[in-house]
């Protein structure tokens, strides 16, 4: 291993854990290795994950995590505000780590991944009156292509 690498893996690992510090010591929730596999591999993907992703990728991290540990984890996660759960047509619920923005999605239309794009997305509903009986309480922009691995 290379000093470079090496270095770039004890930087990440040190942004990891002050991420992991962060989000789950300040809000009242105790530090486990289940729990900080889940934060890494949401961290690491850096797009929505199911929960099946979730639980491949925290198994890599901690390989005895159970379902119902992760399924509890992410659940306890979102009442406290540190994951947020994401609908899109015709996919699974999937988690990502909160942003700050409203960003737009991309499904790939060949292999069905998920990624999270950077910029926020404009304020459509404020430019659009619903037709008579209709409430809006929310929007979401999708856009739909090929990703890069894929477009090859």
């Amino acid at each position: 291993m290379s000093i470079a690498s090496a270095i770039d893996k004890n930087a990440l690992r040190l942004k990891r854990s002050w991420v992991y510090l962060r989000l789950v010591k300040t809000h009242g929730m105790r530090q486990t290795k289940q729990r900080e596999a889940i934060l890494a591999t949401l961290q690491e993907a850096a797009r929505p994950l199911s929960w099946e992703e979730v639980l491949a990728g925290a198994r890599v991290r901690c390989p005895r995590v159970g379902e119902r540990t992760v399924f509890r984890n992410l659940r306890e996660m979102m009442d406290e505000m540190l994951l947020v759960r994401v609908y899109l047509p015709g996919q699974p619920t999937r988690y990502e780590l909160p942003t700050g923005e409203h960003c737009p999605h991309f499904i790939c239309r060949q292999c069905g991944q998920v990624f999270q794009l950077p910029g926020e997305t404009p304020e459509v509903m404020h430019g659009y009156t619903p037709p008579e009986g209709f409430t809006i309480d929310g929007e979401d922009v999708v856009f739909f292509g090929r990703c890069p691995t894929c477009h090859d």
